[in-house]
Parts: C-alpha cells; sequence; structure tokens
C-alpha cells in the first residue's frame, strides 16, 4: 500500500568560532549541508545516541562556477556497546578529506570517539562524549598568481613572484568533547504516528588549540569553536513529508520498505539548500543542493555545493513494531 508517512523531521546547527573575547561564524572547519549524516562532525557525544549501529559516506563539491572547485569527503561509522541497566558506551570513528582551490590546500584527518549515555529515566538519556584526532594540512604554492606579477597592464606568469612555490605541510593532534540529551517516546519506525525522537547537544572542538601554521612567521592556531545543535523526529498525523513507495513485510521480512522525502533549508547569510532522500530498508541515499545566497552569488551566479551521502542503519527504520532497540 502506497501512503504518506506521518512524521516531520527537524535539525538546527548553531556553530562559533571563538577568539579572545570576540566571536564570529566564520568558518575555519569542514561542513556538510547534510549535517544529520554526519553526526561525530557535529558532537562526539552522538556516538549510539540514535542508532545501534550507523555508517556513512558523504561527499561535497562547491564553488566549481567560481574557481577550482572546493571538494570535501567523509567516511565514518558509531555504535553501541553492551548495555546495562544504568546506561551504554558507545564509540566511534570518522575520517575526512578537505581540497580546497587552486592552491590544493589539503587536510586530510582521522577522529577517534568514545561516549557514555546514562539513562535518567524510561524516556530521557545523557550522554558525554570526547574525541581525540589527528591531521595533516598542505598548500602548494606554484598555482598562484601574485600581485607582483603584473606589469602594470596586465599579469604575466614570466615575472618571478618572489614567493616560495614549495609544498609546505603541518601535522597536529586535536581534541573536542561534547554533551547530549536524548528523549524517545512511542514506536520509532515509518509508518509509526505517535514517535517522537529528540537529540539536542552542545560541543567544543579544538579544545588544544592545535597549530596550523606552515612556518614561524606568523602563529596560526585552530580557536575555539562551539557548535549547537537538536535534531528531531515528530509524528505529524495526515503530514505530507515523506512518501512510501514500498511497505515492508512484518512477519516474513523478505519485503523491504521505501520511502522518498523532499525539503529545504536556509544556512543563515550563505545559502539555501534543497534536500531530498530515498531510504530503503537500512539504506537511506540522500542529495542536495546549495543556492549560494551570500556577497559572493554575483560571482558565482548562485550556483554553490551539489552533496551527496548514504547512509547504513540497524535496526532498520522499517522493521515495525517489534523493532524497539531505540527506545528502552
Amino acid at each position: 500500500m502506497k501512503k504518506i508517512t506521518k512524521f516531520l523531521i527537524i535539525a538546527v546547527v548553531l556553530t562559533l568560532n571563538f577568539e579572545l573575547l570576540t566571536f564570529n561564524c566564520s568558518a575555519q572547519d569542514i561542513h556538510f549541508s547534510q549535517n544529520y549524516f554526519t553526526p561525530l562532525e557535529l558532537n562526539p557525544a552522538n556516538a549510539g545516541s540514535e542508532y545501534d549501529i550507523r555508517a556513512g559516506l558523504n561527499y561535497r563539491t562547491q564553488w566549481g562556477s567560481v574557481t577550482e572547485p572546493f571538494v570535501t569527503m567523509m567516511a565514518g561509522y558509531d555504535m553501541n556497546f553492551k548495555k546495562s541497566k544504568t546506561g551504554f558506551f558507545a564509540g566511534g570513528i570518522h575520517i575526512f578529506n578537505d581540497k580546497a582551490g587552486d592552491s590544493k590546500m589539503n587536510q586530510t584527518q582521522a577522529n577517534l570517539a568514545i561516549a557514555y549515555h546514562v539513562y535518567l529515566n524510561e524516556k530521557n538519556t545523557l550522554g558525554a562524549g570526547f574525541q581525540g584526532g589527528y591531521f595533516q594540512r598542505s598548500i602548494d604554492m606554484s598555482n598562484l598568481t601574485w600581485g607582483s606579477q603584473y606589469d602594470g597592464l596586465r599579469y604575466d606568469n614570466q615575472i618571478a613572484s618572489g614567493e616560495s612555490t614549495d609544498v609546505s605541510s603541518v601535522k597536529a593532534i586535536d581534541f573536542s568533547s561534547g554533551i547530549n540529551w536524548t528523549y524517545r517516546k512511542g514506536e520509532r519506525y515509518m509508518t509509526g504516528n505517535d514517535h517522537m525522537l529528540l537529540i539536542t547537544g552542545v560541543s567544543i572542538q579544538h579544545i588544544n588549540n592545535p597549530k596550523t601554521e606552515y612556518n614561524a612567521i606568523v602563529d596560526d592556531p585552530l580557536y575555539y569553536r562551539w557548535i549547537g545543535h537538536f535534531n528531531g523526529i515528530i509524528g505529524v498525523p495526515n503530514s505530507p513529508i515523506s512518501f512510501i513507495f514500498k511497505e515492508a513485510s512484518k512477519y516474513t521480512g523478505n519485503m523491504k520498505g521505501g520511502s522518498i522525502g523532499l525539503g529545504g533549508q536556509y544556512r543563515l547569510q550563505d545559502a539555501f539548500v534543497i534536500t531530498s532522500f530515498v531510504e530503503i530498508a537500512n539504506y537511506t541515499l540522500g542529495v542536495s543542493y546549495d543556492l549560494n545566497t551570500s556577497d559572493l552569488s554575483s560571482a558565482s551566479k548562485s550556483y554553490g555545493a551539489f552533496e551527496v551521502a548514504l547512509r547504513y542503519v540497524y535496526p532498520s527504520p522499517f522493521a515495525g513494531s517489534k523493532n524497539n532497540a531505540r527506545f528502552r
């Protein structure tokens, strides 16, 4: 039977970068528009907070209409460990690579997260997590142009720039930590109509202010980055949010359920994002596109970023009322 599912997905992320007594929202780290597919990038306490097992791949390319595309790729995995009456441990790992612009500024980072979630009562869980990572950054100056190479009328690459064209690199250890709160009510599966899942938290990135300078001329640490986030899945009767095109078999398991959905979001002073997904059994494929609304929109012609994500979770959201692994 084809029908409309009855749930609403909400996601809010607030990021602040702090330096001394001032703060701003300029980006110093990677980001994905489909941040609900990158939970450990937001907060190490998200490890194990929603699914028993979760794995994902992400790919993002942006600014191809302006310059050499910025490309970001990520792979992540997190899971719950053995549960007790009071709570459970969880852990995860995520690795990303980011390559930006003509200078091919490149960063590769691997992170390992550990979290513990304590049961406050039947519906509420409080978690805390810690993450350690190691990154390498490099930059290639050979493809860049410099003001000293203009002869007064035009650019001439035969004029010496006077700048170093070596490939420079830096390596450092990076730490972050966070807490989250999870509220669960009712049956959490695609055809349920009384369920509610709320996850909110705050994390602090770059606790140790790792050094990122390529030379000793200027001090360039990564400053504290605070992230506040909220995700919710709320049952809303008769709401046309997602269309189920195949019902799962609750008895034999031979028929796999599937659904599709379409939505949008706005990133403040940056982009309007069109999002979509296809969900079949344990797998979700998400696709989004950023329409640039920042001051760069005149140069980019509002073309922003294309992003695709693939996620596997256990248990399946289509498993029916017998599947309550995310709820005690």
